[in-house]
């Protein structure tokens, strides 16, 4: 592109270019060295997978010359986010992966950033194709500067971890709500018992807002996860229409 355009459009614009049976996406600054390129095809041809991923954080997987700070964040991000998935991968946001175009063409991709490694995961694995990882290096940046934006790419992998998996956010906060309610109940309670129960005290009024708050964002978190799960259903339709347009042009 003229000008950057985030990652994701990079991305997405490749995908449509891009005409082989195999499609691998690799760091322009090397931070993966290009051998693994035959390593990720190989993998998917020989145990006929979808995607494989090279994955610096499973086990057999190394890192070296990566400030800790960067490390530490980046291994808590991909955990966290790859709990909202329904697979056990542990590099999720990596940009280090083959596809068999099929995979591509049958998903719509709407991220213009980094989350889109993620997106691409989740509606892969909803519809059905078979994901692998294999253990690689990641080397630390000897030249240059990156171009992401650290805070604001995890940022986004966290709003990306809360659209898939809802109750990570409102059922943390509901059951906080309702801890804290309760811990105001049984104080009050014991107030009652000892007969230094003032009713018109501002806590009576706040136990009963911090129980019946909770128990609203825990309700709003499970109608949000059946949402979720209906999204599955509609990545299904997605596949089907996609692959249909592509046969009729």
């Amino acid at each position: 592109h003229p000008v950057n355009m985030g990652m994701g459009k990079a991305l997405r614009t490749g995908f449509e270019q891009a005409e082989g049976d195999v499609i691998v996406t690799l760091d322009a600054d090397l931070s993966y060295e290009p051998q693994y390129i035959t390593e990720l095809i190989r993998e998917l041809h020989q145990h006929h997978l979808d995607i494989v991923i090279g994955s610096q954080y499973m086990e057999g997987g190394e890192t070296e010359d990566i400030p800790f700070i960067r490390l530490f964040v980046s291994k808590m991000a991909n955990k966290i986010v790859g709990y909202a998935l329904d697979r056990n991968i542990s590099t999720v946001t990596g940009i280090l992966r083959a596809y068999r175009k099929e995979v591509l063409d049958s998903i719509e991709i709407e991220s213009t950033g980094t989350e889109i490694n993620p997106e691409i995961l989740s509606k892969a694995i909803s519809i059905g194709f078979e994901v692998k990882e294999i253990p690689v290096k990641l080397k630390g940046r000897k030249l240059g500067e990156s171009k992401i934006q650290f805070r604001s790419t995890t940022i986004s992998h966290l709003l990306f971890t809360f659209y898939e998996k809802p109750m990570m956010l409102f059922g943390v906060i509901g059951l906080l709500m309702c801890f804290i309610g309760i811990i105001s109940a049984v104080y009050l309670f014991y107030q009652y018992l000892v007969g230094a129960l003032d009713p018109n005290r501002p806590l009576m009024l706040f136990m009963v807002l911090m129980i019946i708050a909770g128990i609203q964002i825990l309700i709003f978190g499970f109608v949000a996860t059946q949402i979720s799960l209906l999204k599955r259903e509609i990545y299904i339709v997605q596949k089907e229409n996609k692959l249909l347009r592509k046969k009729l042009k």
